[in-house]
């Protein structure tokens, strides 16, 4: 979890920027930041960027995704924040960026989202449509663009692995020392890989974490994609069944988004059986994800949902 000792002030993000900066900064104020990394925006030379700061183990290579992702993917269907340096000050991980133009959608009205939903939609086809061919492998991948798994499958099946490591390191643990429910876990693991056969064999970009906060909007398109932290190599329909997920939670999507995303894409083959295996794999990381962070409400919502998409999958 985020280290609340370790918050970099503008004090440290001004000694920062005089290091890697020739220009004289100017205005530095914080911005709303993700759950781990801490963001502020600043001008230099008469230009607007962002740096972000991030003192978690896998910070590094999370910024050097946001620059892989720039490097290959960006284009003006998909526009992605140029990296400006990435490395480390003061015990974080640090990127700079270009500050695109435009607000989050978080930060827009519903009527301000509605309004650009046409774009947002046509910016997530734009992520599955990117090509891939520069690198190999499958679901996430790492600073050089190369997916971890041979194959999809094995990627969704690696949700039962206990790491000797990183953020969920050994969280088999959890079964015994926590809330997470074993039986629950195993049942929505196994169903999961039963609708593995209806999977296609496609290897397209997920960004994998496509919500309000990181998508900008200046009104009437799209001006920025952002956060490729968790970004995957796959079948771009997990995009798809994770904003399902999300807009099951009222405000956290378009609360009708599973309608908007069955018109769009609900004709393409195995739709229902493609999103409820996604939804199962989506569910298991947040049942690890709530546990390891001690959050029983958001953990027993995420059973209940879990346990409607089982019975109607069946």
């Amino acid at each position: 979890m985020p280290d609340p000792e370790h918050r970099p002030d503008t004090a440290t993000v001004a000694r920062l920027l005089r290091e890697q900066l020739n220009d004289d900064v100017e205005e530095i104020r914080e911005l709303a930041g993700g759950f781990f990394s801490r963001a502020f925006a600043f001008s230099a030379g008469g230009r607007d960027y962002v740096v972000r700061l991030n003192a978690e183990d896998h910070a590094a290579e999370s910024f050097a995704k946001d620059d892989y992702a720039w490097r290959h993917f960006a284009s003006s269907t998909l526009p992605i924040p140029r990296i400006v340096a990435t490395g480390t000050f003061d015990g974080s991980a640090f990127a700079i960026s270009e500050r695109v133009a435009g607000r989050t959608l978080d930060s827009c009205t519903p009527a301000e989202r509605r309004a650009v939903l046409p774009a947002l939609l046509d910016t997530l086809d734009a992520i599955g449509q990117v090509s891939v061919s520069a690198s190999g492998g499958y679901g996430d991948w790492d600073s050089n663009g190369q997916g971890r798994f041979a194959s999809w499958p094995d990627f969704l099946a690696s949700a039962a692995d206990n790491h000797p490591d990183g953020y969920y390191a050994n969280w088999h643990d959890f079964f015994r020392s926590s809330f997470l429910e074993r039986d629950l876990y195993e049942s929505v693991f196994q169903r999961m890989m039963d609708l593995v056969t209806n999977l296609p064999a496609q290897r397209s970009l997920v960004h994998n974490d496509f919500q309000f906060e990181n998508v900008l909007t200046d009104g009437t398109r799209i001006t920025g994609v952002i956060d490729w932290a968790n970004a995957l190599y796959g079948d771009p329909l997990y995009d798809v069944a994770w904003l399902i997920w999300q807009s099951a939670n009222p405000g956290w999507w378009y609360d009708d988004g599973a309608a908007i995303l069955g018109a769009r894409y609900g004709s393409l083959p195995h739709y229902a059986e493609r999103i409820a295996c996604y939804q199962f794999h989506i569910g298991l990381d947040h049942l690890r994800f709530y546990t390891r962070t001690d959050n029983r409400p958001m953990y027993d919502t995420t059973r209940e949902w879990l346990l409607s998409v089982l019975a109607a999958s069946k």
